[in-house]
């Protein structure tokens, strides 16, 4: 089949893996093996640790990096987003199993998740969701990300300390724990945890800086500091071996891992459980999706790619549901995973692949070896992996900006704070939406004038026009609806009272794509009533798909004798004439 015929290219809708692996190289093997063997280095620590986080053991994290990665490879538009296990998805999941305690294992609940959520992203693919990432606006997403880090370094202090904690998403839930149990921290556990803080932070930047002014290539340094989380489980491995923390000094490890893949667990069939959990499975839909789009976008457009936003649906949709039937948690792409794929070299989703095979010979071979792993080790890569996300400087920088959404961000971050990570969220989103309903309720409503000599027309208060007595040019910055009509008809009955021998009385309709049912019914009654004080309405510079909706409507006949113009300025020359010509200003 000729790489022009028609069925190739709807293979290659249905299955994005086909378009590049009909001209893959020799090259992009290469490049794609050492990328996909650096970012399972990275992965397999990270995917232990974030399964704890979600309250899950160890090994299910690395359940979730072996069959979604090749489930999201054979599906995704994007060559480079690397999906498993992430941060924010994880402390959903677990304020989601806490939810349902005593209802099955939480492993099993985090199956159910899983399943869930990818079979939400099918649906969203169905109806053509993709753009649905717009709804989310950057200051919830901001205010959110940085309170759910907030809650992420909280849990990780009992760990870190030797302490007992909490299963509550809430932070002073957490708080009050810790306080209660600080007295019974371990010395030993909290001497390994801030060790590994220490060596995690030091190669973060400090590391690559270095090795760059040994003149090592900047995609190598970055590849190696990338590599620290699993250097710090290796020595925290030998640390404890060695020393015989665990036995000696009571330092928590995470026990044995089994080899292979789960058995099916029955508690997966519970329809309660599934009923339950649906509208956190949701949550976690969005927010992955959200997620994982964004750093699929900002990675495409580095190398002029393209990434189609409903096939990423159906991709993470498939590696969700493969998550799902391997015994894994909710995936999702993550941001410091993707890059060191990309920065490592990835070209393709193989990448990906080469990283899922890796993970299962982990879990097949070598999964005994972390038996003796501490806690506070995994604990420590959580913290310096989150702690990025922290951003109260966007705090400052929107304050400047717009204060609205600032006070949205900080209502999200303290909901999330106060309330726990889901109904923190659902606050947020509310409150963006209100804060947008508010706005348009409000619109900026300008009377215009002309500037001398040219064809343009600007606000009265900003710009030095000129105006007729007998006309008015108001001009509404925002789309007529429901819940701003009443303010502009103020504005026009204001501005009338004020100046009585205004005669027309034009809308400029330049920044109005849409008008409601109830923004038509007011302008209708409007015209009548501004007909019978001896005033036209007029409409100019109605965009043409308004236009249609308004001749649907019959507005023109009832605007008569008041007139739709094409432009302002066909309306000034229609309504001044020869003996009006002189500006009042």
């Amino acid at each position: 089949m000729s790489a022009g015929h028609p069925g190739v290219g709807r293979l290659a809708r249905l299955l994005p893996a086909a378009a590049w692996l009909r001209g893959y190289t020799r090259a992009d093997l290469n490049a794609d093996l050492a990328a996909g063997l650096i970012t399972a280095v990275l992965l397999v620590p990270q995917a232990m640790a974030y399964a704890m986080l979600a309250g899950l053991p160890p090994q299910v994290g690395l359940y979730a990096g072996v069959a979604a990665p090749i489930a999201y490879a054979l599906f995704a538009s994007s060559r480079v987003l690397a999906v498993g296990p992430v941060s924010v998805t994880a402390i959903m999941v677990a304020s989601a199993l806490a939810g349902v305690a005593g209802r099955g294992s939480p492993a099993a609940n985090a199956l159910v998740l899983a399943l869930e959520s990818g079979l939400l992203l099918f649906a969203m693919a169905a109806l053509r969701l993709g753009g649905m990432v717009s709804f989310l606006s950057h200051p919830v997403l901001s205010g959110f990300t940085s309170a759910a880090a907030i809650v992420i370094v909280l849990t990780q202090v009992p760990p870190l300390l030797g302490i007992g904690g909490t299963a509550s998403t809430a932070s002073h839930e957490i708080v009050a724990a810790i306080a209660a149990h600080l007295g019974d921290f371990e010395p030993a556990t909290l001497a390994l945890g801030a060790a590994s803080i220490v060596l995690l932070a030091l190669a973060g930047r400090p590391l690559p800086r270095l090795l760059l002014r040994l003149r090592m290539p900047a995609a190598r340094a970055t590849a190696l500091s990338r590599g620290a989380p699993l250097a710090v489980v290796l020595l925290a491995l030998a640390a404890v071996a060695g020393l015989e923390l665990d036995r000696a000094y009571g330092v928590a490890t995470i026990g044995a891992i089994p080899r292979g893949l789960p058995a099916p667990d029955p508690g997966f069939l519970r329809l309660d459980t599934w009923l339950a959990l649906l509208p956190s499975a949701a949550l976690i839909t969005v927010i992955s999706y959200v997620e994982s789009i964004s750093i699929a976008k900002i990675l495409a457009h580095r190398r002029r790619q393209r990434v189609d936003a409903n096939q990423e649906l159906v991709a993470l949709g498939a590696a969700n549901v493969a998550a799902a039937f391997t015994g894994g948690m909710p995936v999702a792409g993550g941001f410091s995973r993707t890059m060191v794929n990309f920065v490592a070299g990835a070209r393709t989703q193989l990448a990906g692949i080469v990283t899922a095979v890796a993970m299962g010979a982990i879990l097949l071979s070598f999964a005994h070896l972390f038996a003796r792993l501490p806690q506070a080790a995994l604990a420590a890569i959580v913290v310096v992996a989150v702690a990025q996300l922290i951003d109260l400087g966007e705090v400052r920088r929107l304050w400047r900006y717009q204060r609205r959404d600032a006070a949205v961000l900080l209502l999200t971050l303290g909901a999330v704070l106060v309330f726990g990570i889901e109904l923190g969220l659902v606050v947020g989103v509310l409150a963006s939406l209100l804060a947008h309903l508010w706005r348009t309720s409000r619109p900026h409503v300008a009377l215009l004038g002309r500037i001398p000599g040219t064809q343009l027309f600007r606000n009265v208060r900003r710009h030095e026009v000129e105006t007729w007595p007998h006309l008015a040019l108001v001009r509404v910055d925002e789309n007529l609806s429901f819940a701003n009509i009443g303010r502009v008809e103020d504005f026009i009955m204001a501005h009338l009272a004020r100046h009585p021998r205004v005669e027309h009385l034009v809308l400029v309709a330049s920044a109005v794509n849409d008008i409601d049912s109830t923004a038509l019914a007011a302008l209708e009654r409007l015209a009548a009533s501004l007909r019978d004080a001896g005033v036209a309405l007029h409409l100019a510079e109605v965009k043409g798909p308004v236009h249609d909706l308004l001749v649907r409507a019959g507005l023109p006949g009832r605007l008569a004798p008041g007139r739709i113009f094409f432009s302002t300025a066909e309306a000034v020359d229609a309504l001044t004439g020869a003996a009006r010509a002189a500006p009042a200003s």
